[in-house]
């Protein structure tokens, strides 16, 4: 599954022949590395922090996670190898969630760019057909392409190709679908009572501890952020599904040629399927988009203001 999705862009059915498809290629992937940046530029300054804190925070021997271990590490010694067994771990497990959410874009921003290239072969599927018959037959006027067997037989072949490489991309999106669903569930709940305890901890360290606070604060940023661009990338590539109805609509067929044998059902069956948008949702229950997102962070919110409150 993920080999396919690592090498769909790549295939021969993905049509970037003409410069505006190119151009849709190089947004996404600028847009890809222009939001992987900022992941990083957020992750690598908490992880150091988180790391390092203990070494110049006033406290002795501290970790920089609260950890119970079977013996005491009050000493130099003691004290040193267990920082750096136990930063090892935090190291790994932190690289691990860095990961995680890196490879989380990296599967569904080619599937949002699939959708877009395609989109853009819909709606100009017509001229383009017609630029290339003519530039083989130039006596053949544009008015009389639909009356014209090969022009037809090319149209035909070219739909065809367009409504293949939809259910291929559609299936990649579903099998993604399915394979996410699960840990999507995981992560939204993970993030909404992380939100809510990181955001009280970083209130109640705000005046005592700015050390404290700053790690709770670059965390709480981590995971906002991280969490907005999954939802992101997910509302994103149900509005991207839908749009292929609506290239398809203006794709040319008022010229006549969705007179010719099978491509008045091929355009409406792609209308009809687009009708429909691809929506991901974590377990099967809460659909992944910025609305859920907005939702979700005023929920933790309000459970943040009931912990102060119930504090005070």
């Amino acid at each position: 599954m993920f080999n396919k999705l690592a090498k769909a862009l790549d295939s021969p059915n993905f049509d970037i022949s003409t410069q505006r498809r190119k151009d849709i290629v190089k947004y996404w992937e600028k847009t890809h590395l222009k939001y992987l940046y900022v992941v990083l530029t957020i992750a690598y300054p908490t992880y150091f922090v988180w790391q390092l804190y203990p070494v110049f925070d006033e406290e002795k021997f501290n970790l920089m996670v609260d950890l119970k271990v079977p013996f005491r590490y009050d000493e130099p010694l003691s004290y040193a190898v267990t920082y750096i067994v136990v930063g090892t771990v935090f190291h790994y497990v932190s690289f691990m969630v860095m990961v995680c959410d890196v490879l989380m874009q990296a599967y569904l921003v080619p599937v949002i760019c699939q959708f877009d290239v395609l989109a853009d072969c819909f709606e100009n599927l017509f001229d383009e057909c017609a630029a290339e018959f003519q530039a083989s037959f130039p006596e053949v006027d544009k008015d009389d392409l639909v009356n014209n067997n090969l022009f037809v037989e090319k149209y035909q072949k070219r739909l065809g190709d367009l409504v293949a490489r939809h259910q291929a991309i559609l299936e990649q999106a579903v099998d993604l679908k399915g394979i996410l669903s699960a840990p999507m569930l995981g992560q939204l709940a993970c993030s909404g009572l992380i939100i809510c305890l990181v955001g009280y901890q970083a209130t109640a360290t705000m005046a005592e501890n700015l050390g404290r606070f700053f790690q709770s604060l670059l965390y709480l940023s981590y995971t906002m952020f991280s969490l907005y661009l999954l939802c992101r990338w997910c509302e994103e590539i149900a509005t991207q599904s839908q749009k292929i109805g609506e290239s398809a609509y203006f794709s040319g067929w008022e010229s006549g040629i969705s007179q010719a044998p099978g491509v008045r059902a091929a355009m409406m069956l792609v209308i009809a399927r687009s009708n429909t948008p691809l929506v991901f949702f974590a377990g099967g229950m809460y659909p992944l988009s910025l609305t859920t997102y907005s939702t979700l962070v005023k929920a933790s919110y309000s459970a943040l203001n009931l912990l102060l409150t119930t504090n005070d």
